[in-house]
This record gives structure tokens, sequence and C-alpha cells, in this order.
């Protein structure tokens, strides 16, 4: 068997040693690559180093195809903060406003900020989790009213709970309500929208509001109103499920129960699921949101989790005990 990696994205491939000297494509990035003969050792130190897990030989088909142009594909990373696709590592990161780690992931994801005396961080109602006594907490309302309203619009509440280290540096450790992971975003004066639900919480700079969506929340069935986080600052957001950070160069479509936030650099629009008949298209537009859509466009990067809460209850309802007669 001949082991070799990808020059661009070091995906590691087992073949067989009759593929020796041929080309073949990346299934991860779509690149052109050389197989190397038989006694060539892997391309990198680093596939040496790990354990390579057990893969289906390329087939010979693909292998002759490998000078056609490669197929443009999306990137898609495990959402960390240094591109890491190890969904299950600890992420840390120091920035002007705090230090922060991201702990139990992807399954429940604990956010733990480290704060300077004197330094604040504001969460989401009932996110806090556990605090040192050298943090005190202050809640109330957040941005003037119009942003708290839209915040309850938004699916949030409309209270913020502010934590600042008054006694010496402290550390506050937040939870999120739906089970999965967690993410840091940093603000640097643009925009980052958020599906329902998704805030955890922000660093000073930072402002979250909501922002009506009209018939693109109505028909895409996740509410008419989306969370708008603006402003110069960390913000931190959660899933029901693990996160996927996707690239876009061009155009994505991500089922509207899977979207987490995206860029505002992206424009959107909601449409019906290509390939769905005329009569199911009015039947899931009005019953449903299943295969409702939304289509991303220009480019930016979007979120999406690994686990829809509509499907699931769908899953679940079946089981649910009834009332005996």
């Amino acid at each position: 068997m001949i082991e070799f990696s990808c020059p661009s994205c070091n995906k590691t491939y087992r073949v067989k040693d009759e593929y020796a000297g041929k080309k073949s494509k990346c299934k991860e990035c779509g690149s052109a690559m050389p197989i190397p003969a038989g006694d060539a050792p892997p391309s990198t130190a680093a596939s040496a180093e790990q354990p390579q897990p057990r893969r289906k030989p390329l087939p010979a088909e693909q292998s002759q195809q490998a000078d056609a142009p490669p197929v443009k594909r999306q990137r898609r990373k495990a959402a960390t903060s240094d591109g890491n696709q190890n969904s299950s590592e600890i992420l840390t990161g120091s920035t002007p406003n705090f230090d922060y780690e991201i702990s139990q992931r992807p399954d429940f994801a604990l956010v733990t900020i480290n704060l300077q005396e004197g330094q604040k961080v504001f969460a989401e109602s009932s996110a806090m989790a556990s605090m040192t006594p050298t943090v005190t907490l202050k809640a109330g309302f957040k941005g003037g009213l119009g942003k708290t309203i839209g915040r309850a619009l938004g699916g949030e509440s409309m209270i913020i709970n502010t934590f600042t280290a008054d006694n010496g540096s402290g550390e506050v450790t937040f939870a999120a309500g739906a089970t999965g992971d967690a993410a840091h975003y940093s603000l640097t004066g643009n925009t980052l929208m958020l599906q329902r639900g998704a805030f955890m919480l922000h660093s000073d700079g930072v402002e979250v509001t909501g922002k009506w969506q009209g018939a693109k929340g109505f028909f895409g069935g996740e509410g008419l109103v989306l969370l708008k986080a603006s402003g110069e600052g960390d913000i931190f957001f959660n899933s029901y499920g693990a996160i996927l950070s996707v690239d876009v160069t061009d155009e994505y479509i991500v089922d509207t129960g899977y979207i987490v936030a995206f860029e505002d650099t992206l424009n959107y629009n909601i449409s019906v699921l290509p390939g769905l008949r005329g009569g199911s298209k009015l039947k899931q537009l009005f019953f449903g949101g299943e295969g409702l859509v939304c289509r991303f466009s220009g480019q930016g990067r979007v979120w999406i989790q690994t686990r829809h809460v509509q499907s699931f209850l769908s899953w679940a309802n079946p089981f649910r005990p009834s009332k005996s007669n």
C-alpha cells in the first residue's frame, strides 16, 4: 500500500501499489495530487505521527480523471479560532477584553472568561454557571428600549447580565441552554447575524439587537427576527449539536433549521429545496418549513449546526407517553 498526503490540505490517503505514478484528486479540497512510488514516505511529518484511519482505496476511474478541472468546493472546518479541525479540543484565546477558554465541546460546551480587575462581560440571562467571589453581577436592560425589544423578538431575554471584576481578577463560566457547541467571533466594525437563541455573551463594545426579516423570516420557518451583533469586540454563540464553519466564495445552500450564524457580507434568500414537486412545494411552504432552504451568495462565512431541533422533536414525538382512556 502507498500512503501519502494532499499537498494542499494534508488529508491522508492509502492506495494500492498499482496506482504509483498516477494522479488523483483530493476529496477534501479538490486539488490535483500525484501518487508517489511505493517506497516513498508520507509527504508530511504530521501524518506519520498520528494514527491513520482505514480508508477505501481510490478507484481507478477517479485517478484517470485527475487531469480534469477540479470541482469548486466550499472549505469546511470545525468552528475553532485557529482553524484546527479537532472538534473536541479545548480552545483558548486572549483578546484586549479578556482571556477565554471553550471546553467540553462539542456536546456540552462551557465558555470560561478570565477577567482582570475592572473588565466586564455581558451575557444572556441564566447563562452563568459559576463565578468567583471577586466578580459582581448586575442585571438590567442594555442598549435602550428598541434594542431590548429587538433581542426579545429574536428569542433572547430582555435582561442582560453584566459581570464585572470589581475586587481583583476573576473568572466566570457560562453554559448554553441547548446541548451543543460554542464558538468565538471577533467583530471589527462589521455585523454578525445570529439565529434565534444562539447568543451567549459578548464583551464591551458590542451591541446585540433584533433585525426584522419580513417575508424571509415568515417563509423560512425560523422566526421573523434574527439577532444582529455589531460593533468592535468579542461575541460567543452556541448551537444545537457541533458547529461547522463554511467559507462561502460564490453560492451555498443551507436548510434554514441548521443555520447558526453568518457574516453580513453574504446575501441570502429563502427558497424551496431544489427538486421538490409543485404540489410538495405548497404543502411544505405552509405546513412545516421542511424543504425550505437559505441560499447564500457573495463572500463570507456561515456557521451551521449538525442537528436540527424540529427534526429531533419529530423523531421523539412517537415515544411520548399518551393518556390512557
